[in-house]
C-alpha cells in the first residue's frame, strides 16, 4: 500500500470511528451495574450503584429478559464501545501526525540542502524525466468507441472500465509512468503483424516494458477467446504472465477486487523503479 493510500485509509477509518462515536454516546444519566439474582429458578435483575466507601443502592428492573434489562445492557455497551472508539481515534490521530511518506520526493525533502541539490541533478531524476517524456509524447491510441458509461480517472482522463480506473489511479499515486490504451504492433515468428491496444504499457528505469490488461467482460465466451488470441501475440514479444505481463479481471457479476489490483501494483512499483 502506497503512502497516499495508507493516509487515505487512516482518514477513512477516522470518519468511520467518528460516526460510531456519535451513535455510541449513552442516553441520559450514567447507569449503574447489572446485578443478577437467581431465585426459584428465575433470574431477577437489578441495577446497582455504589459510591466509594458508601452504601450499595439497588433498583429492581425485572426478569433478565425484560426490556429494562436490555436497555441497561445497551447503555453499558455504548459506554464500553465509546471508550474503545475514543482510544482508537487518538491512536489514529497520533499515527497520522507521525507517519512519514517514503517516496522519493518526501525522502529527499528531509535531507540536508546539499543532498537535495544532488538529487535535482541525479541520474534518477534524469531517467525519470526521460520516461515522463516517453509517457507524455504523442502515441497511437485505441480508436474503438468508449462505452456509454462515462468513467474518469482522478486527473480527468476518460477510461473504459471501473477496473481500469482503479489501475490508473493507483499507478498515478505511485508515480509510475505509463501509456494508456496505446496501439502497439506485434510481430509473430512467421512475420505476421497484429496491432493491439493493451490497457497499460509501462517503461521501467532499466528499459524493460511491462504490459497490463484488465478484463471487464471475461464472462463472455467470444471476449475470452479474443483475449486468448491477444495473449498469443503478447507472448511473441516476450511478455510472460507474472513476469512482465499482468492480468486482472472482474468476476462474473462485474465486481472488481481493488486489493488484488493493489498487490499487482506493489510488484510493478518495485520493477518500475528497480528497488
Amino acid at each position: 500500500m502506497s503512502g497516499n493510500m495508507f493516509m487515505e485509509a487512516i482518514k477513512t477509518e477516522q470518519r468511520r470511528i467518528q460516526r460510531f462515536i456519535d451513535l455510541s454516546r449513552p442516553d441520559g444519566e450514567e447507569r449503574g451495574s447489572l446485578y443478577i439474582k437467581k431465585q426459584g429458578g428465575q433470574l431477577y435483575a437489578y441495577e446497582r450503584w455504589q459510591q466509594k466507601g458508601g452504601p450499595v443502592r439497588k433498583v429492581y428492573l425485572g426478569l433478565i429478559e425484560s426490556d429494562a434489562v436490555q436497555k441497561l445492557f445497551t447503555d453499558k455497551f455504548k459506554v464500553k464501545r465509546l471508550k474503545r472508539l475514543q482510544y482508537d481515534q487518538k491512536l489514529l490521530e497520533k499515527l497520522e501526525r507521525q507517519y512519514q511518506e517514503y517516496d522519493f520526493e518526501n525522502v529527499v525533502a528531509d535531507m540536508p540542502k546539499a543532498y537535495r541539490m544532488a538529487a535535482r541533478n541525479s541520474s534518477f531524476n534524469q531517467r525519470y524525466e526521460k520516461i515522463r517524456e516517453w509517457a507524455e509524447a504523442p502515441y497511437p491510441r485505441n480508436t474503438y468507441p468508449f462505452p456509454e458509461e462515462e468513467i474518469y480517472a482522478k486527473n480527468g482522463t476518460r477510461l473504459r472500465s471501473k477496473g481500469e480506473c482503479i489501475w490508473y489511479n493507483l499507478l498515478l499515486e505511485r508515480g509510475i509512468l505509463f501509456r494508456y490504451d496505446c496501439a502497439v504492433t506485434f510481430v509473430d515468428q512467421l512475420g505476421n503483424r497484429k496491432t493491439l491496444c493493451p490497457d497499460f504499457l509501462i517503461l521501467c528505469f532499466d528499459g524493460t516494458l511491462i504490459l497490463i490488461e484488465h478484463l471487464g467482460g471475461i464472462g463472455d465466451l467470444s471476449y475470452a477467446m479474443d483475449f486468448g488470441k491477444k495473449s498469443y501475440w503478447y507472448l511473441q514479444e516476450g511478455f510472460i504472465l507474472g513476469k512482465n505481463y499482468f492480468i486482472t479481471s472482474d468476476d462474473l457479476n462485474h465486481g472488481t477486487d481493488s486489493q488484488m489490483i493493489a498487490r499487482h501494483v506493489d510488484r510493478i512499483e518495485e520493477m518500475f523503479y528497480g528497488f
